[in-house]
């Protein structure tokens, strides 16, 4: 019985990796159409940009300079507006694609942490450690113990020594 539902859990695990690989793919694509959009409105603003110049050293050749520059910064601004709306909305998106992407690679990782083999793995590894912090008390008491009786070892071997 205990095996049927290990089955059905491990069947229901792969699954779910397999479901959120696909949906990953897909994401992963929105990504990079969103980068490629996010190129398209940088070249868009350079071009705003290189146009706003280009009017301002027009400008310097008029009588009403400033009235001109006025009316330059204002269609700049008026461009610059709308490009920047677009890439908030850009933004938004992508911020909600990461937060999938993100969302889907913890619930995978929660997947995987309660897999029995792994489950079994820390704890084997768990107690390894122990036992291996056990021991290494163990041998530093016995270190210490010899630490201590190392001045009377030391008389002993004195008066055992037939060098003497």
């Amino acid at each position: 019985m205990p095996l049927k539902i290990l089955r059905r859990a491990l069947l229901v695990i792969l699954l779910t990796i397999g479901f959120f690989a696909h949906a990953g793919i897909m994401q992963q694509k929105e990504l990079q159409d969103i980068e490629l959009i996010q190129e398209k409105l940088d070249t868009q603003k350079q071009w705003i940009k290189y146009r706003y110049d280009q009017a301002l050293a027009q400008c310097y050749e008029k009588f009403w300079m400033q009235r001109c520059q006025d009316k330059a910064r204002v269609i700049f601004l008026k461009e610059t507006k709308e490009v920047r709306e677009q890439e908030i909305a850009l933004h938004d998106r992508q911020r909600q694609v990461n937060e999938i992407l993100k969302d889907e690679k913890d619930q995978q990782r929660l997947a995987e942490n309660q897999d029995p083999k792994k489950v079994s793995e820390r704890a084997q590894n768990r107690a390894n450690y122990q036992e291996k912090q056990r021991l290494r008390a163990e041998r530093e008491a016995e270190l210490e113990e010899r630490r201590k009786d190392a001045g009377k070892r030391a008389q002993e071997n004195r008066k055992i020594s037939p060098l003497d």
